[in-house]
């Protein structure tokens, strides 16, 4: 008998963005803003790594391991 498994798939997507700033504290509430308004916007072809996890119905879930 097949059984039901649901397979979890996380990537971490990561892109460079410039900041003009008088500091790193400015630069990073900069940084906040502008992803928080949709001025920084991650493309989703930049994937830095990618894992995978199992998590069947009733058990335990597997750990964590990069494809």
């Amino acid at each position: 008998m097949k059984r039901k498994f649901i397979i979890v798939i996380e990537e971490t997507v990561a892109e460079e963005f410039e900041v003009f700033a008088k500091n790193s504290e400015e630069a990073l509430e900069k940084a906040k803003k502008n992803y928080k308004t949709c001025k920084f916007v991650l493309e989703p072809g930049n994937v830095r790594s990618k894992q995978m996890a199992i998590m069947t119905p009733g058990e335990d879930a597997t750990g964590w391991f990069e494809f």
